[in-house]
């Protein structure tokens, strides 16, 4: 019962659709502007840099809250944790406020590694920020992040559920990514500071 409320609250919290709400509040719908996603990257974009970093901010936060209180609160069996984990980032990108609409899930994917595995999640962003900074490009930072994590935890020999979920974060940031890859491929993806 404690775990199905958890999963439950987590997606209702993740879903919470910071980019698009912050938007309505300068009378902009995000979701009709830039990429369409509902996200800090958009956000950054369409928005500026106040109500972007404000977007990333608040998507860590309603990820990371619900994986910490699922693991350290409620001490919540691991393969529960994870779960509950899962479905804060599945609601970001499928959100039920804005008829399952959302964003990519990278911020939120770095507010539940931050919980569950801080050190790998270190490393990998130090070379994922730096592959922004020398492209320009913040998707393949992204993409880069989550592949870099489960190679990471796997070569650490760390618990096998952490792996397994490492590859899931790395799955699902791909799938949300078709268009970035895309356009990475062809040389048509924008840069970061470009609209």
């Amino acid at each position: 019962m404690i775990f199905a409320l958890a999963f439950v609250v987590a997606y209702l919290v993740g879903a919470f659709p910071t980019a698009y709400v912050v938007g309505r509040l300068r009378n902009i719908d995000i979701t009709k502007e830039g990429s369409g996603n509902v996200g800090g990257t958009n956000a950054l974009r369409v928005l500026g840099i106040g109500p972007g970093i404000t977007v990333a901010v608040t998507d860590f936060l309603k990820a990371i809250i619900p994986t910490y209180v699922a693991l350290h609160v409620l001490g919540l069996p691991l393969w529960q944790a994870l779960a509950v984990a899962a479905a804060a980032i599945v609601g970001h990108n499928w959100s039920v406020y804005i008829g399952f609409k959302g964003g990519k899930g990278i911020a939120c994917t770095i507010g539940v590694s931050a919980v569950l595995f801080p050190g790998v999640l270190l490393a990998s962003l130090v070379i994922a920020v730096f592959s922004v900074v020398v492209t320009r490009y913040v998707s393949l930072g992204s993409l880069l992040l989550t592949a870099l994590m489960p190679i990471i935890l796997f070569y650490n020999r760390h618990p096998q559920e952490y792996i397994w979920f490492a590859v899931f974060l790395m799955i699902f940031a791909s799938h949300r990514h078709r268009s970035n890859i895309e356009r990475l491929l062809n040389g048509t993806e924008r840069k970061i500071g470009k609209k």
